[in-house]
């Protein structure tokens, strides 16, 4: 397997409307997503990225570049949250023999996932 070719791409500003929209479209009634209060209470300095919406930033940024037909699967683990005003870029990275992988940092350098990607002609196909 060859490391991805994968040139590093940064998604807009996320912003509380853009999380919403999401939210809604999913039916996530989880209010840490959406009410700054209930995110507070639970120990959070402001509402966080729903888990598939960081995900959906690192799908598109590869589906940018290698379209949709290429990408077989996709698997993210979150390392850290994301939250309104954070700028997301996703980036190529090895993981020693498992080479076709991706990091996802906010602006302040932070991993906020991680994750390995399957595409058509892989070997391991």
């Amino acid at each position: 397997m060859s490391e991805l070719d994968l040139t590093p791409a940064t998604a807009p500003a996320m912003t509380r409307e853009a999380m919403r929209s999401f939210v809604d479209g999913v039916s996530d009634p989880n209010p840490v997503h959406t009410d700054p209060e209930f995110a507070a209470k639970a120990g959070l300095p402001d509402v966080v990225v729903q888990a598939s919406h960081t995900t959906a930033i690192a799908l598109n940024a590869l589906i940018a570049q290698f379209g949709a037909d290429a990408i077989l699967n996709l698997d993210i683990r979150l390392r850290g949250p994301v939250f309104p005003g954070d700028e997301v870029t996703v980036s190529p990275v090895s993981y020693g023999e498992l080479d076709r992988g991706v990091e996802l940092r906010n602006q302040r350098g932070d991993v906020v996932a991680t994750g390995i990607v399957v595409m058509r002609g892989d070997p391991d196909e």
